[in-house]
């Protein structure tokens, strides 16, 4: 009988052990994940960007140009820029008018900018984008910014 005890204290004690063990290991792992941070910066004009920091590092953004630049860039467009060679693509949304618009690095080599997204909209209709770093079926995403046409 004291010897069945011992073996299921030893049992208990070994068993805990390994829970005490995978939980640091699962906690240390989840806070070394790399960090996605987004910030706006307004371009006056309703026209913005979406700024991507990977771990603290310029990684991209999402420009949106309300109207055309002296005639080097269009307006009622945005297009997205991958800055790092770190597997991850830049993939912006136009959630708001919903028009299916997208920009999207995937498939290119970083230093890359997508071609621009166009469609004539409204002049003054409000625009709602979302940049997001994507890789597979994995995506870190900003809320979305607006600005307007």
């Amino acid at each position: 009988m004291r010897k069945r005890l011992k073996s299921r204290a030893a049992t208990l004690l070994a068993t805990s052990a390994l829970l005490v063990g995978s939980s640091v290991t699962l906690g240390a792992s989840n806070a070394a994940a790399a960090t996605w941070t987004f910030e706006r910066e307004d371009r006056g004009g309703g026209s913005f960007a979406i700024v991507a920091y990977y771990n603290g590092t310029y990684a991209g953004l999402m420009g949106w140009n309300g109207d055309p630049v002296a005639g080097q860039e269009p307006g009622d467009a945005f297009r997205v820029l991958d800055r790092l060679s770190d597997g991850h693509a830049m993939e912006a949304k136009m959630i708001n008018p919903v028009t299916g618009r997208v920009a999207t690095t995937r498939g290119h080599s970083a230093v890359y900018f997508s071609p621009w997204s166009t469609g004539d909209l409204t002049e003054g209709t409000k625009v709602y984008i979302q940049l997001c770093a994507v890789k597979g079926d994995y995506s870190s995403c900003s809320p979305a910014h607006s600005g307007h046409a």
